[in-house]
């Protein structure tokens, strides 16, 4: 598991309107690929972000499952979800992504932001109509122009165009008949995987080893590796580690716990150990990261 430094800021861009925009809370990137491409690294972030597949399908695993994400489709995932995209059938793929802090929004939306980040909390995956897609291309392409040509008002545009999105998400929510619904999982191995990964959640800050969690599900320790690696694209110690990571992330900067303390409420059987993932994924030492976290 690896982050960028700090581990929960989201990384620079090379345009300069964009540098400014993210250290402010938003940014917005544009990828064609015609090559296979798997993200590498276990990907949680503290902002809100909105990915649109223009183009392609993809594999899509979001905090406990996966989600088949085709052409016109929506995800929305939530603040410190762990996340990450797959090849689907074929490499092939365009897609937007909008990564926002609601910070960013206060200045212009204060009176109806609290319901506009309510749609956060259904799905993930949308499926605008043909009406509502037109509406997405429109906004996405303004985006897209008002980040390649800097002017005047070009952050403040930025902020009405998302408020914009967000705005035409929450119709699209408030008056979906599959409000509330949970999508079907792409095949039955996906089912499965996700039963395996909502125990994990669950029970992470346990001690757990691979041979006792195939004995839970009674499989076997190599095609348990084989099939999580398969529907996550993580493996199984390596998500262990990310969800306990990340939990210590937490301890550290909204308590003064000590490190041997959350050494042990977090499931690490060693504070070495600890120390040792702590650093491999943050770039830095928890006490390290204590201080940089302002505590």
């Amino acid at each position: 598991m690896k982050h960028s430094i700090p581990p929960d800021m989201l990384k620079p861009a090379p345009n300069p309107f964009s540098f400014v925009a993210e250290k402010d809370g938003f940014h917005l990137d544009h990828s064609i690929r015609k090559n296979t491409f798997n993200m590498k690294q276990n990907h949680s972030h503290d902002s809100y972000e909105i990915y649109y597949m223009r183009a392609g399908e993809r594999y899509y695993f979001i905090k406990d499952r996966s989600y088949h994400v085709k052409k016109g489709d929506l995800v929305l995932i939530q603040p410190n979800v762990l996340h990450k995209t797959m090849e689907a059938n074929s490499p092939h793929h365009e897609r937007i992504l909008i990564n926002f802090k609601d910070y960013f929004m206060e200045p212009m939306y204060r009176s109806i932001l609290e319901d506009l980040f309510e749609v956060f909390e259904e799905g993930p995956i949308l499926h605008p109509d043909a009406r509502e897609l037109i509406m997405v291309e429109s906004i996405v392409e303004k985006m897209l122009r008002e980040q390649r040509q800097i002017q005047y008002g070009t952050e403040g545009y930025i902020r009405l165009l998302l408020g914009e999105l967000l705005l035409m998400i929450y119709r699209h929510v408030q008056h979906s008949d599959s409000r509330g619904k949970t999508s079907e999982h792409p095949t039955t191995l996906h089912r499965k995987v996700s039963d395996i990964v909502k125990y994990i959640n669950e029970h992470f800050r346990e001690p757990m080893s691979l041979k006792e969690l195939s004995g839970h599900f009674h499989i076997s320790p190599y095609y348990l590796c084989r099939i999580y690696k398969e529907v996550t694209g993580f493996g199984v110690i390596e998500y262990v580690n990310s969800l306990r990571v990340q939990e210590a992330q937490k301890l550290l900067k909204s308590t003064r716990m000590s490190v041997t303390g959350i050494t042990e409420q977090v499931g690490f059987d060693s504070s070495t150990h600890f120390g040792r993932i702590f650093k491999s994924a943050c770039g830095m030492s928890p006490l390290q990261y204590r201080k940089w976290a302002g505590k």
